[in-house]
């Protein structure tokens, strides 16, 4: 029976161990080419886990396949930090900073999916305390009426220049990006979504020009029978289990798919300009994935650089994961990245400085 029980841990650990392999893969193969891969990067935190127990459990009982997880996790440790980062020591920015906010503020709340009173009062609030100069908001709401965010952010901000995504005779709405700085060029990329496109403005502060980017990636569009489910998961008939699970799985392998096109785009852009950049958004996908690494490239994380702790920025049971992000040109350095945690959306605002 032993024996049976031993070689059924050593084959779940060659497993746990491959699969770990597997999602540093991930990052460098595209979705369009084979998205199926892409979910490994999403269970990382577990596989690293699982292959520290084996370790762990290898080296205690003194045997040789300790090898097995070791060689996992060392081949791709770079990841680690990706996803915990303790940055102890706390430098003071120069007064030259700027300082960034980048929020999906699901329309501040306009449906009251958050059941509270005055969260886009609240939302506002927030963004004052904070006192930004590039904020970068993603599922922007506005307008003209009682629900004009749009004036109440250029008053808060004293803006010198902005662009929103989308609008109409009645609203604006998608992604939207405030600056304190006047701006000599501004537009969109074209991603192939009118509404959420990836926004950029050309901004001048002192005598360097500085390109910003709001970029929000595709989104899932799960449902409400979906999120239902997730919810209420350990409830649910078991029959009907495996049609959701089905349903939610192919929307986000199409979803990874969206997310490669759009990031290959991106990337090309900024690789393209002529100024430093400093980017921000909701790329719906975590550190390790194909559409982190492409946009990312040869730009710093300011989670990695200057952050503490997990940096956990979407909330939502069984889905909480870091997937808004504050990138800059390697010039750049980035202080006090911090998340608030304030659940007036279903993310965390995200927030630091950067200087030269």
């Amino acid at each position: 029976m032993k024996r049976i029980a031993h070689k059924i841990l050593l084959w779940l650990n060659y497993f746990l161990s491959l699969a770990l392999i597997l999602t540093y893969l991930s990052v460098h193969i595209s979705p369009e080419r084979f998205a199926l891969l892409s979910f490994f990067g999403l269970i990382y935190p577990f596989l690293l886990f699982a292959n520290v127990f084996f370790l762990i459990y290898r080296i205690y009982r003194r045997q040789k396949y300790f090898l097995i997880p070791l060689f996992s996790i060392i081949i791709g440790f770079n990841h680690f930090t990706d996803f915990f980062i303790f940055n102890i020591k706390k430098e003071n920015p120069p007064q030259s900073s700027i300082r960034v906010l980048s929020y999906n503020v699901r329309m501040f709340d306009l449906y009251d999916w958050n059941k509270g009173v005055g969260t886009g009062q609240k939302i506002l609030k927030l963004i004052k305390q904070k006192n930004p100069d590039i904020i970068c908001l993603q599922e922007f709401y506005s307008n003209s009426d009682s629900l004009n965010y749009q004036d109440s952010i250029i008053a808060i901000q004293n803006t010198k220049s902005y662009l929103i995504s989308y609008k109409n005779q009645y609203n604006y709405s998608g992604n939207a990006l405030f600056c304190r700085f006047p701006s000599i060029n501004k537009g969109s990329v074209n991603i192939g979504d009118s509404n959420q496109k990836c926004l950029f403005a050309d901004i001048v502060r002192d005598l360097d020009t500085i390109r910003i980017y709001s970029i929000h990636l595709a989104s899932l569009h799960l449902s409400k029978k979906d999120y239902e489910f997730i919810d209420n998961m350990e409830n649910n008939d078991k029959n009907k289990n495996m049609k959701s699970v089905k349903g939610i799985g192919g929307k986000m392998l199409e979803a990874y798919k969206k997310r490669a096109k759009e990031s290959n785009i991106i990337s090309a852009h900024i690789k393209s300009s002529p100024y430093k950049v400093i980017v921000c958004g909701d790329f719906n996908d975590v550190p390790i994935s194909y559409s982190y690494r492409t946009i990312k490239g040869n730009l710093k994380d300011a989670f990695k650089e200057s952050g503490f702790g997990l940096g956990i920025t979407y909330i939502k049971r069984f889905f909480s994961f870091r997937i808004d992000y504050i990138l800059h040109s390697p010039e750049f350095r980035s202080y006090n990245f911090n998340r608030t945690e304030k659940k007036l959306s279903d993310h965390y605002p995200i927030f630091c400085e950067i200087a030269n």
